[in-house]
């Protein structure tokens, strides 16, 4: 699905606004970068040099091809240097000979300094790290992507073995507390990062030999909006409102009694976890008013009263947000 360039702006900022709502906390991918990278991507900061603006048309987020425009500009940004863009002479003089020409450059300047100015979404990190050496080794990987149907995805995977459990592992220690992992573990992590989480528990103890204490997945998205695609069964408030999906789920010894918050979906049926753990299911919404009222109502009627968060979009009188996008 591909917006045409003047709703590529209200899109992105309505996004933006969705975050902001559900302020995500650290169990999902930064709220920074996640900011940043639709910031850049807005034709008001970068003109059309990240044009055309194309939507995953499941979910309804910022397609890969999109986003990974952003990445690869910002690898050259950094790469020149401040001395890579052109300064006002050279752009003034380039607006003179070409006025279309001297506003790209410009806005690739402009886009160039942004992005200098911190990380942006990553395709896929992963990054490990020592929790503890005592009576057992402690591990912690944290794993970002930005999934096939345009979700933005974090695990955070626990790990509890015996004292030298890391001597045999697939971790190599650098400066304490960070590791080092060999390539096979985040193909793991990539392959199964959309595998049910008691699935994905199982592996990954199966994998590395040792007790996966905690499991967690935090997943932003989808986003709904008017013009866009929804479920079949999605509830009928939602037909002209803007919705943003926030997801976690967690299996853990630190999850005291199975909860599911979600009345989009149903547990797995039959779903044990291990001895001592419990799973955590949890399903967060921005939504524009006044449609935001309704889905609270709507959530108590299921029977799972929900965190439902007010969306508001920046205002933009040039492109209305409540029409299609």
């Amino acid at each position: 699905m591909t917006l045409p360039r003047e709703r590529a702006g209200p899109y992105l900022r309505a996004l933006q606004a969705g975050l902001h709502a559900l302020s995500p906390s650290d169990v999902h991918v930064p709220l920074a970068e996640a900011l940043r990278h639709l910031e850049v991507l807005d034709p008001a900061l970068s003109g059309d040099l990240f044009l055309p603006a194309e939507l995953d048309p499941h979910s309804g987020m910022p397609a890969f091809t999109w986003l990974e425009r952003a990445r690869g500009e910002q690898i050259l940004a950094c790469e020149g240097g401040a001395g890579s863009t052109y300064g006002e002479d050279e752009l003034a003089r380039a607006r003179r000979l070409d006025a279309a020409l001297g506003e790209r450059l410009a806005a690739r300047a402009t886009a160039h300094r942004f992005l200098r100015t911190g990380s942006l979404l990553p395709a896929t990190r992963l990054r490990a790290a020592l929790r503890r050496i005592g009576r057992t080794t402690d591990v912690v990987l944290t794993y970002d992507r930005l999934a096939g149907d345009g979700r933005w995805v974090r695990l955070v995977v626990d790990l509890s073995g015996p004292p030298r459990w890391l001597d045999r592992s697939p971790f190599r220690r650098l400066d304490d507390p960070h590791l080092a992992a060999e390539p096979g573990v985040q193909h793991l992590l990539t392959r199964h990062s959309a595998t049910p989480l008691l699935s994905l528990q199982g592996a990954l103890a199966e994998a590395f030999g040792v007790r996966v204490s905690r499991l967690s997945r935090g997943t932003i998205g989808p986003f709904w909006f008017p013009g866009g695609d929804r479920p079949a069964d999605a509830p009928p408030w939602a037909a002209r409102a803007l919705v943003l999906h926030l997801l976690h789920e967690v299996v853990g010894d630190d999850v005291r009694r199975d909860v599911h918050l979600d009345p989009l979906s149903r547990p797995p049926q039959g779903e044990r976890p291990p001895e001592g753990q419990h799973v955590f299911r949890e399903r967060r919404l921005a939504v524009s008013p006044p449609a935001d009222h309704s889905a609270l109502e709507w959530s108590r009627a299921q029977g799972q009263a929900i965190v439902v968060a007010p969306l508001r979009p920046r205002p933009d009188p040039s492109a209305p947000l409540r029409r299609s996008l």
